[in-house]
């Protein structure tokens, strides 16, 4: 939706120095003495934008130009020029911030004109509501929407601020009533009301009057539906209950389950170090039994040779001297018949072999005191790895016994939370059939018998969640329960209406209204003129008697600072000074009450120099 933005307010005069603020496009704060400018400041705004009572005081007099800066809501700069007390305005497609005799763009008139001539007209066209209606009584009849229908809520003077008339309301009276609940509805919702010539025929009301039947029908099907007769707010406050238990049951289930997770890991490491365990276990044991098998087989052919060692000393083979084979004498032994001296070289053979399998058996039987040893050192971590894979286990089954109640909580918080959102999705619906069934009887189908408010219990509590919100961040205390109330127009705060409350806190309670509703419009890009003026918010009493009604500093300071964060462009006239952090972040006006410039108009010179132009100092 598209939003302007005030740049400047300038006072302007022959011979006389200009008087001029100039605005931050977020935030600016003008505070300061009494009786400095501030209130006329904002009242020569209103005045700019339509309204009819001409801002005076002694220090504006000479003065013959009142220049308005804004930026359209394409960034193109726009200059309102009206003279004081004048029934046109001069609209200049440039910021000019002097006094000026520029042959104007465009005159339009500063009151609502029929032929659309009108600054009313004009700056809607730009906001594209200049075709915009809105319901003006209880019969149905309509009107064009007017700027003032807007401006009054973007701009709330110090008089209106603590007038008991609600905030909503530009003026008292029951059409006032019913323009203001239609332009709220406007305002929250972005739907206008259907010109009163657009209303039904005869035929068509009998149509419709057919369709708030079926609607009747269908909202009986619906409440059928819901599981528990509870109001929205009820279920909202139950639903933001279980969200907080379904938060700590999601945060003692993550840490059960993360404590699982590692215990599953634990006993899986646990499982493959057993696996690699006994896997080299079965290799050792295979090796031990080769190398048994190899160990006997040496045992034998030792055995086998010792065996052949004895026998050739039992029956001489092994002597020098005859000869065993043949029985001749040494020197008598011939080559060709066997082989000199060879039954020494056969015991000399066995002795050698001996000697080898005793050897390789010597090796054997340290390689398989080796085996042995890895064998028993194999199993005995084996057995410790069995009695920590069994504690793994208990400890595991301990997790998931603590596991089950909570996943069973868990599941039945979550087909609770089911059930209210259902229950809400039905009460949501039974909101849309009852805003089509005002619609209709709106329209002329069936004649009202209350005061429609056109607006959707949905939206409406969407926008008291604002408006508490606004409260809350505020610090002030015994403001439960803010809401606003279409009917009478109204906003309540601690179970009292807002005029019920004393001024200050009147004051206060029209400021968050101001405040939550641009904020709602805004980030919703629903229709709002994009800037809030407010004039003395936080109005305070000294009187003894208002003691009870005074505000707390500490409440001041969070009002200003819930500024910082502002979706659109806030000005604040008052008083009270801002704390540090916003002095830093906030474009800061000072009206010093004394000295060369006491306020917002200068001080004139004490001779005539010409035209001086002076700016108020900015900290």
């Amino acid at each position: 939706m598209a939003n302007f933005t005030l740049t400047h307010l300038t006072y302007a005069g022959a011979g006389l120095p200009t008087a001029s603020v100039e605005f931050d496009p977020k935030f600016t704060v003008i505070y300061g003495s009494s009786n400095t400018g501030k209130t006329f400041l904002v009242d020569s705004i209103d005045y700019m934008l339509g309204g009819h009572v001409r801002p005076s005081i002694p220090r504006a007099e000479g003065y013959g130009q009142i220049l308005l800066g804004l930026l359209l809501p394409d960034g193109r700069p726009l200059t309102l020029v009206r003279k004081p007390g004048g029934k046109s305005i001069h609209v200049h497609q440039d910021d000019l911030r002097e006094l000026t005799h520029a042959t104007p763009d465009a005159i339009v008139s500063a009151r609502r004109i029929r032929s659309r001539r009108d600054i009313s007209h004009y700056l809607l066209s730009k906001l594209g509501l200049d075709d915009t209606y809105v319901r003006t009584n209880e019969g149905g009849n309509t009107d064009l929407l007017k700027l003032a229908d807007l401006t009054h809520l973007s701009v709330v003077t110090d008089t209106r601020m603590i007038d008991p008339n609600p905030p909503s309301q530009r003026t008292r009276g029951t059409a006032a009533r019913t323009t203001a609940r239609s332009v709220m509805k406007l305002m929250l919702t972005g739907e206008d009301e259907p010109p009163a010539n657009k209303l039904p025929n005869a035929a068509q009301r009998r149509v419709q009057r057919g369709k708030i039947n079926l609607i009747d029908s269908l909202a009986l099907d619906l409440h059928a539906k819901l599981s528990r007769d509870q109001t929205p707010d009820e279920l909202r406050d139950q639903l933001a209950r279980l969200e907080d238990s379904l938060n700590d049951m999601a945060r003692s289930l993550a840490g059960e389950s993360e404590q699982q997770a590692r215990a599953v890991a634990a006993r899986a490491r646990l499982a493959e170090t057993d696996a690699e365990l006994e896997a080299r276990l079965g290799e050792v044991l295979d090796l031990l039994g080769r190398f048994d098998t190899l160990r006997q087989q040496y045992e034998t052919d030792l055995a086998r040779l010792e065996m052949v060692s004895e026998a050739g000393n039992l029956l001489g083979y092994f002597q020098v001297g005859r000869c065993v084979f043949c029985g001749a004498d040494p020197e008598h032994q011939q080559a060709a018949q066997h082989g000199h001296q060879e039954t020494t070289q056969l015991h000399e053979a066995v002795l050698v072999e001996s000697a080898k399998t005793h050897s390789l058996l010597a090796d054997l039987r340290l390689t398989i005191e080796g085996l042995e040893g890895q064998r028993d050192e194999l199993t005995e971590r084996r057995t410790t790895l069995n009695a920590e894979a069994a504690e793994a286990d208990r400890a595991l089954a301990q997790i998931e016994a603590r596991l089950a109640p909570l996943r069973e909580g868990l599941e039945d918080t979550v087909n609770e939370r089911l059930r209210i959102e259902r229950d809400l999705e039905l009460r949501a619906r039974l909101d849309e059939l009852e805003e089509h069934r005002s619609q209709l009887v709106a329209q002329g189908a069936l004649p009202s018998k209350r005061r429609e408010s056109l607006i959707a219990g949905r939206i409406l509590s969407s926008f008291d969640r604002t408006f508490q919100r606004t409260l809350d961040s505020w610090r002030i205390p015994d403001v439960e329960g803010a809401s606003y109330d279409p009917y009478s127009g109204d906003v309540s705060a601690g179970g009292t209406a807002r005029a019920g409350h004393g001024r200050g806190m009147r004051a206060l309670l029209h400021a968050a209204f101001s405040i939550a509703l641009a904020r709602y419009c805004l980030d919703r890009r629903l229709p709002h003129l994009g800037f809030l003026v407010l004039d003395s918010p936080l109005v305070t009493y000294k009187e003894p008697d208002f003691d009870a009604d005074r505000i707390p500093p500490n409440v001041i300071d969070h009002f200003y600072r819930s500024f910082l964060a502002f979706p659109g462009q806030a000005i604040v006239v008052e008083n009270a000074t801002p704390p540090p952090d916003v002095l830093e972040h906030a474009r800061i006006v000072t009206f010093s009450g004394s000295g060369v410039r006491p306020g917002f108009f200068p001080a004139r010179p004490s001779t005539p120099n010409g035209p001086e132009t002076h700016r108020i100092r900015r900290e």
